[in-house]
């Protein structure tokens, strides 16, 4: 069975749209976790699969562009297929279309294999499981990582809660997005219909009983939001979303 023939319906839930009838960015992480999850199952190659090996999937950035704003709960129809290997990280693509075939928004995300009893990264040619062959097709411009230097103004310190964790031990990467627009103002909230690509880079791990400061910095039409663990010290995440229309605000560089 070749990946790109594999298709998926997803239907957009209330809960994921916000008072404006907007999908909230995390939204779009938890469709692209429910899609790349089924497909994977159909591969034997999903959480409940590699564990039995000791290893598991850690994504390391996801990136998504939208080509058109999601009305309300609408019905999708989902692709995803493995486009590179490269170093350690694989990279997957993602599309979502409307039931006429228009596409909606697509991405890729880059994930490593983790050996869970050393927390290290697995290299594709030591993997005991087999992997479909990437198909060389690409959604967007993408990289594994990022660096950002920018000036961030504090906004809220946190703590992880149990509620966070999943079976990885870790905070689950949706729960990122969802610290990131619990920091935006009413008239950022209003500008998600505006809102053209959001990346995600997930650079250390929150683990139970971590604190981290979320902080905010503003370049032009862009809204970066970063996660800092305080124990460890680290970046956590760095969550960039670039809007149309004005500038969100003047750039603090």
């Amino acid at each position: 069975m070749r990946e790109l023939d594999c298709y998926y319906d997803i239907e957009v839930e209330a809960s994921q749209i916000n008072e404006f009838g907007i999908l909230k960015p995390h939204a779009y992480q938890v469709l692209f976790a429910d899609i790349a999850s089924r497909h994977l199952n159909s591969f034997h190659l999903n959480a409940d699969d590699t564990i039995k090996y000791g290893m598991a999937w850690a994504l390391i950035s996801l990136h998504l562009e939208i080509l058109r704003p999601i009305d309300g709960c609408a019905p999708l129809r989902a692709q995803t297929w493995h486009s590179q290997t490269k170093g350690p990280y694989f990279r997957r693509e993602l599309v979502f279309c409307d039931l006429h075939g228009n596409t909606v928004f697509h991405g890729s995300t880059f994930s490593v294999l983790l050996d869970m009893e050393k927390r290290s990264i697995l290299r594709p040619k030591a993997l005991p499981i087999a992997l479909p062959e990437p198909d060389p097709v690409f959604t967007i411009e993408a990289r594994p990582t990022r660096k950002i230097h920018m000036d961030f103004a504090p906004h809220e310190e946190r703590k992880v809660y149990n509620s966070y964790i999943d079976m990885l031990g870790h905070v689950n990467n949706c729960r990122y997005g969802e610290f990131a627009y619990d920091t935006f103002t009413l008239k950022e909230k209003a500008r998600l219909h505006q809102m053209k690509r959001m990346e995600i880079y997930f650079e250390s791990e929150l683990r139970p009983q971590d604190s981290f400061l979320i902080s905010k910095a503003y370049d032009g039409n862009s809204l970066v939001v970063r996660g800092h663990n305080n124990g460890k010290d680290d970046t956590a995440f760095d969550i960039v979303m670039t809007f149309g229309g004005e500038p969100l605000k003047g750039a603090v560089l």
